[in-house]
């Protein structure tokens, strides 16, 4: 089985850092509102190599033509996740990409190095994430997916899996003789919820705190939906998108402050979030 990670080494957050997530927002060189279809990591150490997250093969792998420079030297990656195509992208590397186009390869597998090419304000990664078996460009993110989330909840279930026993033996850890009652249940009960309070919130934030203004709905997308449901530890909905699971924290925040809890994001709403 694949064995997916982040596409540079190390631990999100201390050695490597999202400096700017999937959605809207403004361009750091032309200063227009723009949507932003992939996460840009930046790490401080020298030389930071990008690798393939996960198994496949590799579509694109040159520099880019693009007025201004675009993605500068940039991969395209095709991958198939849990029987579904993907493709990703790896923008603004340096020269001497490390791979090819047709060649098959394997999470881990170096791509080149991170850098500042092509229209770019400093050394970082731009990492997209798309479905389906072709990555062409659109300029409302439909398609895409936000790349840390979708790789952080792969790796936690490719580490679930792997703790399945494949054959039990007379070694295995053995548990008491269970009570069928509210006795027992309570044992059980206490662990499970302990473990519970120990899990990572879902989202990643974002390395500066967005300013909360404006109004979020059903139906809202972009980065300050990402930031919402990172405060809130909303779980099941598409990161960056206002859906149910969204909607109903927020009724929740709501009703917990004695605010008319209609699931709007307004200013009194936004005061209340940490």
């Amino acid at each position: 089985m694949t064995k997916a990670q982040f596409p540079i080494d190390g631990k999100l957050g201390k050695d490597f850092k999202a400096t700017s997530l999937m959605g809207m927002r403004i361009h750091p060189v032309t200063k227009k509102k723009k949507h932003h279809n992939g996460t840009d990591i930046w790490s401080p150490h020298e030389p930071c190599w990008i690798e393939a997250p996960y198994d496949g093969k590799v579509l694109e792998a040159k520099k880019s033509t693009a007025a201004g420079g675009g993605f500068g030297n940039y991969v395209k990656l095709l991958h198939s996740i849990n029987g579904k195509p993907y493709t990703t992208l790896y923008a603004h590397m340096a020269d001497g990409l490390k791979v090819k186009v047709g060649q098959k390869i394997t999470a881990g597998t170096p791509l080149g190095k991170m850098a500042s090419t092509g229209m770019s304000t400093g050394k970082h990664l731009h990492w997209e994430l798309k479905v389906g078996k072709t990555h062409t460009w659109n300029d409302t993110g439909e398609g895409y997916i936000e790349p840390i989330e979708f790789f952080k909840a792969l790796i936690a279930q490719e580490k679930i899996i792997a703790t399945a026993s494949v054959v039990a033996t007379g070694d295995d850890p053995v548990a008491p003789e269970p009570t069928h009652n509210a006795k027992g249940a309570a044992a059980i009960a206490k662990p499970v919820q302990a473990a519970l309070k120990t899990t990572a919130k879902p989202l990643v934030k974002a390395a500066t705190k967005p300013v909360l203004k404006g109004t979020l709905k059903k139906g809202s997308k972009g980065s300050l939906v990402t930031y919402l449901q990172n405060a809130l530890g909303v779980v099941g909905d598409t990161p960056g998108l206002f859906e149910e699971r969204t909607h109903l924290a927020v009724v929740h925040l709501q009703k917990k402050n004695k605010l008319i809890a209609d699931g709007i994001v307004g200013p009194l709403t936004w005061g209340n979030v940490k």
